[in-house]
């Protein structure tokens, strides 16, 4: 029994040296830290016409109350001055700078917080890093992809001494509650964050950073807010009650539009890729590649059941409402009727309707340019590049839009004024344009003309219906394919509506609806249907046939006589 005894009190002191060593482990590894110097905010900004990435870098993991008195003993600063500087996230309080110099630092705490190095220079890419030991202030640790496990993760959630953890990734750093990530992602860190910098990675290909080796050392920077979904200043801003899914690893795919979106602002270029009316545009082509790439099996335009403007709720609606109200009826760009819009829209449409033709370029050059003579995956890297290089701080708004499609066709090296007629972007407007801020919008005939003849000296693309492409039609696109069909073969017609089979109709890009000559309708290929396998076409009175087109235009009967 004695020797039972023994064992037992020998195992519990074990235990608890091994966590006392752990813990004194832990704290040894924040109490002396290495810190790199990074560009400035605002030098970032200017280089890659963004807004602000991250203004907390560095994190030291360690809480500073207030009051109290710390030391800093900080390495030779070269000539810069370096910052301590505090930030209480929970009070939404003032951030709290203290300059350091080489040596010891005492500094009297003014507001408590968590403490970052502030170590920004125009001179960063010739800075030792500065090396920094703290006594004072109590760990909270911060986590770090590189260097720590979901073990560590998990350690740090059970001894955090505040409600907010730094969590450091390759290309983005989060600071987000504690009591989240232990409701939403207890034991899967290092998924969480890979996440994320899955989906800047993208962004930072898509915009050319990696293509043209601009890939900045700064991160970019979001963090849980109590309620909104924003991007400001600091990064982006996620509400808290998003956090079961924007905090979940295993529910986070369902954020991908959300988390694209608020970053893509960030990342939108400006003024040559944001100009009126293209704030909650330019920024979602990053959302929508995210979601095709991430979670391709609902996207927003072709999948999502709403409105298609004329007071249908289907599967695809905003893609219909695009396709009948830009192309059909031929409304101006950036003025098309929408879900979101459905009256006093000439002045600013449906946002996700802006963004139908924007990602149509993308389909078509990036996905169904693959194996084609038209392949151009990186034709928005090489505009956004153009743009980065060109000082268009004089140019009106009606100028970007226009410098936009000469770009396009420039990097593409074909002639996209038919394209751009038919989407509405090349037409003229004169018009006080609804965002943000209120602005201009001025395109006259004559800078059409000339657009148009410019853009002739390249040929046409090789499918002369580039407007009709969707993510449900990319495949025919890509592989060419004609329609497979025969007449009144897999077609039901009833109450204004025919259903197609697509098990009779294969390789569509959209179904026309004429009357005599005239065409009325056109419905997106997979219009209402979750499997996308039939499509719901509108065949209202008076309409006298149905035509499939193919991707290069060709039209085959499907319902009714020419």
């Amino acid at each position: 029994m004695m020797k039972y005894m023994y064992l037992v009190c020998l195992l519990v002191f074990w235990s608890f040296s091994v966590k006392g060593q752990g813990r004194m482990d832990r704290e040894n590894e924040y109490r002396t830290q290495v810190f790199d110097a990074y560009p400035t905010v605002e030098e970032t900004a200017r280089s890659l016409k963004t807004s602000g990435y991250n203004p907390f870098e560095n994190p030291t993991g360690i809480w500073f109350s207030k009051g109290e008195e710390v030391v800093l003993t900080v390495s030779d600063t070269q000539g810069e001055t370096p910052f301590l500087c505090t930030y209480d996230y929970e009070q939404n309080g003032s951030l709290k700078r203290y300059p350091l110099e080489s040596g010891e630092n005492k500094i009297c705490i003014e507001e408590s917080g968590l403490g970052y190095l502030f170590f920004y220079t125009s001179r960063w890419n010739e800075m030792k890093p500065l090396v920094v030991n703290f006594k004072g202030g109590r760990v909270n640790g911060y986590f770090d992809r590189r260097k720590h496990t979901n073990a560590y993760w998990k350690q740090l959630l059970a001894s955090a001494v505040c409600d907010r953890l730094d969590i450091k990734g390759d290309y983005i750093n989060l600071a987000y509650k504690v009591s989240s990530l232990k409701q939403h992602c207890p034991e899967k860190g290092l998924a969480l964050i890979d996440f994320y910098d899955r989906i800047v990675d993208i962004e930072h290909e898509l915009m050319g950073l990696k293509k043209y080796n601009l890939r900045p050392r700064n991160h970019m920077f979001a963090r849980e807010v109590p309620s909104g979904l924003f991007a400001d200043g600091w990064g982006a801003g996620f509400a808290s009650d998003c956090m079961h899914e924007l905090a979940n690893p295993d529910n986070i795919h369902k954020g991908t539009w959300c988390i694209a979106h608020e970053l893509g602002h960030v990342n939108q270029i400006r003024p040559g890729l944001k100009w009126v009316s293209t704030t909650e545009v330019t920024n979602n082509i990053y959302s929508v590649w995210c979601r095709f790439l991430l979670e391709p099996d609902y996207l927003n335009l072709e999948q999502e059941r709403v409105n298609d403007g004329d007071d249908n709720h289907v599967l695809g609606g905003r893609f219909d409402s695009y396709l009948n109200y830009g192309i059909v009826k031929g409304e101006q760009w950036l003025c098309q009727r929408g879900q979101d819009r459905m009256k006093d829209y000439e002045n600013g449409g449906d946002h996700f309707v802006k963004l139908c033709p924007l990602w149509q370029l993308q389909l078509y050059y990036a996905v169904a340019g693959h194996g084609n003579a038209w392949n151009c995956p990186d034709w928005f890297a090489d505009v956004a590049q153009i743009v980065r290089n060109t000082d268009e701080s004089e140019l009106s708004h009606g100028e970007l839009q226009l410098n936009f499609m000469k770009n396009v066709a420039d990097v593409v090296k074909e002639d996209l004024s038919d394209f751009f007629v038919k989407v509405g972007m090349l037409k003229p407007i004169d018009k006080d344009m609804d965002d943000y801020s209120r602005a201009q919008l001025t395109i006259t005939q004559e800078q059409c003309d000339k657009l148009k003849r410019y853009m002739s000296k390249y040929p046409k693309p090789a499918s002369p219906v580039l407007y009709y492409l969707t993510a449900n039609s990319v495949q025919a696109y890509r592989d060419r394919l004609p329609v497979i069909g025969a007449y009144g073969k897999g077609v039901e017609h009833k109450d204004g509506i025919i259903v197609a089979d697509h098990n009779v109709w294969k390789n569509v890009t959209v179904f026309e609806t004429y009357r005599e000559k005239e065409l009325i309708k056109v419905s997106m290929v997979g219009t209402d249907s979750p499997n996308r396998d039939y499509t719901l076409i509108r065949y209202p009175e008076g309409a006298t046939r149905v035509e499939a087109v193919a991707w290069d235009g060709t039209r085959t009967l499907v319902f009714g006589k020419r």
